[in-house]
């Protein structure tokens, strides 16, 4: 019983993150990542000086800049699974581009990604965390109609003006 209860228990902490990125309440973030986390995300989207940060501001700064990009935004919990110190979210998104994205403009149109995220837990803390975030980033760029080629660039590369008027935890 005390297996299941873990299991439960650790379902609840990604539901909490998936609480911060509706909610926009960023110190939710810093409340479940442990301070040594390994981020294995490959950091897309974000200017070098973010890149580099450490993950609990570089996540916090994406909930920021989420709910500028689109204010009406929800995610959605698809899947969850938890086995052992593991937990496997498969989530959706929908919301309405009104607000600045990688330097873009905002277009009014409505979009709905997905995207997948795996934890490492321990002591109630996300030790590890490994997602797919270049999928649901080129997902809305291209719903978007902005995938040219300067763009790529600017993500390939890290751009400072990636965070050009953004917000920054």
């Amino acid at each position: 019983m005390a297996a299941q209860n873990t299991l439960e228990q650790n379902k609840a902490i990604m539901r909490r993150m998936l609480e911060a990125f509706n909610t926009g309440r960023t110190e939710i973030v810093a409340e479940l990542f442990d301070s040594n986390i390994n981020d294995k995300g490959n950091r897309v989207g974000f200017e070098k000086k973010l890149q580099t940060a450490h993950p609990t501001k570089r996540v916090q700064t994406e909930i920021l800049r989420e709910e500028d990009a689109f204010p009406d935004r929800k995610f959605k919990e698809e899947v969850l699974i938890a086995e052992g110190d593991l937990v496997v979210l498969h989530w959706s998104m929908t919301g309405t581009h009104r607000g600045r994205i990688l330097g873009q403009p905002p277009t009014g149109k409505k979009v709905r990604t997905t995207g997948t995220e795996i934890i490492r837990i321990k002591n109630g803390k996300i030790i590890e965390h490994m997602g797919d975030d270049t999928g649901h980033v080129l997902d809305l760029l291209s719903q978007l109609d902005m995938l040219d080629k300067p763009l790529l660039q600017k993500l390939r590369s890290g751009s400072p003006e990636l965070a050009a008027g953004f917000r920054t935890a």
